[in-house]
């Protein structure tokens, strides 16, 4: 006659078997990526986030067998939840050292444009960022973001940081400046100008352009330290994901960015 197992001394027989698939399942753990308002790089759509930077990292994703949860909140709110582990990912990051205290880098995925933008007819064009100093003008920029260092290195000029004013999130560089609350924005004009078409108002021009760099991926160290081997596995699938003609598609369907 078979012997009945009790339920408790079943669930015990099985426990090793299940606990495999348990340590499976918490290694491809979703992870959580910050994004934003940044159209045409990262945008609301009707079943979640679209643009540039959501299509090239979902395609990064998956040519790492990693999957993405999503995760909207401004600039400055994602790096706070990154430092303190409670989000993994960030897209678009300009390298800064500072950063390096509480994030790593993947290599470099796309290449950003900053320049200074200004209203047609509005606050005149400068020679060079430096001739702002001194002028009764105002210079709005994101809470948060870092830029190149030559751009960087101007802006942290007394003279200069008493021109800028902290924006909250990435939406407020076009509205700040129909609003006549800044002067000047300095932002990728990718974005400000994609915007100001869609949106009637006041036209929007570069006045002048800043600098071309590249960006990242930033990773946190929390995540780097329950996962050491992640940035190097995204590096070589970044390598793959470029060379594939998915990617090449993908950028097509956003020319001039």
């Amino acid at each position: 006659m078979p012997m009945r197992l009790s339920r408790r001394d079943a669930l015990c027989a099985a426990l090793p078997l299940a606990l495999p698939w348990a340590a499976a399942a918490a290694e491809v753990a979703a992870l959580r990526v910050g994004w934003g308002d940044y159209p045409p790089f990262q945008r609301s759509g009707p079943n979640g986030p679209l643009g540039l930077d959501i299509e090239l990292m979902n395609l990064w994703a998956r040519v790492c067998g990693e999957r993405l949860e999503w995760q909207r909140m401004p600039w400055a709110r994602q790096l706070l939840e990154l430092a303190q582990g409670q989000l993994d990912l960030m897209t678009a990051a300009t390298f800064s050292m500072e950063r390096l205290a509480f994030a790593d880098y993947t290599e470099p995925y796309r290449q950003e444009r900053v320049a200074l933008l200004a209203l047609v007819g509005g606050a005149p064009a400068p020679a060079r960022l430096s001739d702002l100093k001194g002028r009764a003008v105002r210079i709005g920029m994101i809470r948060g973001v870092v830029f190149p260092a030559a751009v960087q290195y101007e802006l942290d000029d007394p003279e200069m940081q008493r021109l800028l004013v902290p924006l909250h999130a990435n939406d407020l560089s076009l509205s700040a400046l129909r609003g006549r609350r800044v002067d000047y924005v300095i932002d990728d004009p990718g974005t400000v100008l994609y915007r100001a078409q869609l949106a009637p108002g006041d036209a929007v021009k570069v006045v002048l352009e800043l600098a071309i760099s590249p960006v990242h991926l930033l990773l946190s160290r929390r995540l780097m330290q329950a996962r050491p081997e992640l940035l190097q596995r995204l590096n070589q699938g970044l390598q793959r994901a470029r060379a594939s003609a998915d990617w090449a598609q993908v950028l097509a369907r956003y020319p001039g960015l």
